[in-house]
C-alpha cells in the first residue's frame, strides 16, 4: 500500500527539503528589500537635515513612492517567511530591526527637538519633520506585526522619556527664554501630542492592531490550523 504523506511532514523532492529552501530564499530575498528600504528613508532624512527641504524637494515624492515600494516588497516576503514557512532565525532578525528602527525614530525624535529648540525652521520643514516620525513609527509597527505574539510595550518606554524631554524643554524655551517665538509653540505641542499620544497607545497595549494581526493570522490558517 501506497504511503501518502501527511499534511504536518515536510516536502521533499529529489532530496531537497522545499520548505527550508524556500524559507531559506523568502528570508534573503526580504532581507535584501527590508535593508535597502531602511537604508535610503535614512539617507533621505539626513538630506533632509543636512541640506534642507527645499534643496531635496527635487524627486522626494517619486524617492519615498520606490522606498515604500521596497518596504512593502521586503514586508510581504518577510510575513511569507515567517508565517507561511516558519521560519523562526528571521523572527529573531526582524526583532533586531525593530529594535534598530526604535532607535533610529529616537534619534531622529532628538534631531527634531533641537530644531524645534532653535526654532530655525519654517512650516514646510515643520510637516516634514512630522511625516518623518509618523514615517518611522509605521515602520516600526510593521515589523511588529509579522511576529506573532509581538508585545510593543518595551518599544514605548524610551519616545516616553524623550516626550518628557520635550516638556521641559517647552517649559524652558516659552517661560525662561525672552526671544522665543510664541507662534511656534503650535509646532511643539503638536509634536509632543503625537508622540506621547502614540506612546501611550503602545504602553497600554489596549488591542488597537488586534483586528489587523487577526486578519494577517488568518491568511496562514489551513485546514483549520494556524501554519507554525
Amino acid at each position: 500500500m501506497t504511503k501518502h504523506p501527511s499534511n504536518n511532514e515536510t516536502p521533499h523532492k529529489n532530496g531537497v527539503d522545499m520548505r527550508g529552501l524556500l524559507s531559506l530564499a523568502t528570508l534573503l530575498v526580504s532581507m535584501g528589500a527590508l535593508t535597502l528600504s531602511m537604508g535610503g528613508a535614512a539617507k533621505l532624512v539626513i538630506d533632509v537635515f543636512k541640506e534642507g527641504i527645499n534643496n531635496s524637494l527635487d524627486g522626494l515624492l517619486i524617492k519615498a513612492v520606490v522606498l515604500g515600494f521596497a518596504f512593502l516588497f521586503g514586508w510581504i516576503f518577510a510575513l511569507t517567511s515567517i508565517r507561511a514557512f516558519g521560519n523562526l532565525i528571521y523572527s529573531i532578525i526582524i526583532k533586531v530591526y525593530a529594535w534598530v528602527c526604535l532607535g533610529a525614530v529616537s534619534i531622529l525624535y532628538i534631531k527634531i527637538l533641537e530644531k524645534l529648540f532653535k526654532q530655525n525652521y519654517d512650516w514646510m520643514h515643520f510637516w516634514a519633520y512630522l511625516i518623518m516620525l509618523l514615517g518611522g513609527l509605521f515602520v516600526l509597527i510593521c515589523l511588529h506585526l509579522l511576529i506573532a505574539n509581538h508585545d510593543l510595550r518595551p518599544f514605548a518606554i524610551i519616545p516616553l522619556i524623550i516626550s518628557v524631554l520635550q516638556l521641559f524643554l517647552i517649559i524652558y524655551r516659552y517661560v525662561f527664554t525672552e526671544d522665543a517665538k510664541g507662534l511656534l509653540v503650535v509646532c511643539d505641542f503638536a509634536i509632543f501630542i503625537t508622540m506621547i499620544s502614540i506612546s501611550a497607545l503602545m504602553l497600554m497595549h489596549i488591542g488597537i492592531l488586534s483586528p489587523l494581526r487577526e486578519w494577517i493570522d488568518g491568511l496562514f490558517i489551513s485546514n483549520g490550523e494556524k501554519t507554525e
